[in-house]
């Protein structure tokens, strides 16, 4: 509870080894809703970034206001929706199933060639 408290306070993540399948992994823990999600990270994810950092930029107080304002606009508590439909994933459960059905997209395997 206290890690989640205060990940959730700071609206930080935390980065975390972990062993999974016999070997040590790095991951990512983030607060979602009441819980702490591990999300893990490959080795070709994890890179300097200082190859690609911007470099020093002014910034006026008032575009800050307006960028947060607009996070605060375009934020949502939830990712419900059909715009978030994973349609990737839909349509290989598709060929999946059909394949498992000795079918593809509606035609019997071996008909036609």
């Amino acid at each position: 509870m206290l890690l989640h408290q205060a990940l959730q306070r700071t609206s930080k993540m935390a980065v975390a080894r972990y062993a999974w399948h016999g070997r040590e992994r790095l991951g990512l823990l983030r607060v979602r809703g009441n819980v702490i999600a591990l999300h893990a990270l490959w080795p070709d994810e994890i890179r300097d970034p200082a190859p690609v950092a911007p470099g020093p930029v002014h910034l006026e107080p008032g575009e800050i206001d307006e960028a947060m304002t607009l996070v605060e606009v375009m934020s949502r508590d939830n990712v419900d929706g059909a715009e978030f439909t994973d349609h990737y994933t839909q349509a290989l459960r598709q060929v999946v199933e059909a394949k498992q059905e000795l079918r593809i997209f509606g035609q019997p395997l071996g008909g036609h060639r």
